[in-house]
């Protein structure tokens, strides 16, 4: 077991399938239920070789890959459930994949990248001492990255970029934490995918006292 899953501030130790491991720089890959939108996590970490060679079940699609920018996640609870407890799972080709986000809409008028509001129960830690990367979508709230570098047939869809372009009136920050950065995303969260494979979620508001410099 990672040692982060012992913190049971982050979530409960023996849900073993609901916490996402490896911890920064990781990559993970999502496979998609075409029907429903279901989005299914593998939680341990993979590389690419696997994600080309994964063949999803029927009725599913590989969404993508990417690289974790947190050092710990937990889900409390698969979309849809009464109450908190073990996700649900499910093994292909070998993979365990846990079933963990559904979109509920998408925010129409952006070019160049998506925003989507995903029904998720969804805790992260960012570790004191680390660098990270904070959004202003224009509206003052605080936006984290999530994933970079990430990749796949969803993201192809907005066209392959290598630098992140932001709309008029955003910006990003990059900020080295004072302490631990632990925080649940609101449900339904509020998600930007980015065509060079960055994402960022949020709204938040976060404590000034967590931030030690620019």
């Amino acid at each position: 077991m990672n040692t982060l899953q012992s913190d049971t501030a982050l979530g409960q130790p023996e849900w073993t399938d609901n916490w996402t491991i490896g911890g920064c720089g990781s990559l993970h890959m999502e496979i998609m239920n075409a029907a429903t939108g279901d989005v299914w996590l593998a939680q341990q970490p993979v590389t690419d070789v696997q994600f080309e060679a994964l063949v999803p079940p029927p009725g599913f699609q590989k969404s993508g890959i990417g690289q974790a920018s947190v050092d710990a996640a937990y889900f409390r609870r698969s979309p849809g459930a009464s109450a908190d407890g073990p996700v649900e799972t499910m093994e292909v080709d070998g993979l365990r994949f846990a079933r963990v986000a559904r979109p509920v809409r998408f925010e129409p008028g952006h070019r160049g990248l998506w925003v989507a509001y995903i029904d998720k129960y969804h805790r992260v830690l960012f570790k004191a001492g680390r660098s990270i990367e904070i959004m202003d979508c224009g509206d003052g709230n605080d936006y984290l990255q999530q994933v970079s570098r990430g990749r796949g047939p969803i993201l192809a869809a907005l066209g392959i970029s290598t630098e992140r372009q932001l709309p008029q009136g955003w910006s990003v920050r990059t900020v080295t934490l004072a302490k631990d950065l632990l925080v649940e995303l609101p449900n339904p969260a509020r998600v930007v995918f980015f065509s060079n494979g960055d994402s960022f979620q949020g709204p938040l508001q976060l404590e000034p006292g967590l931030i030690g410099s620019t």
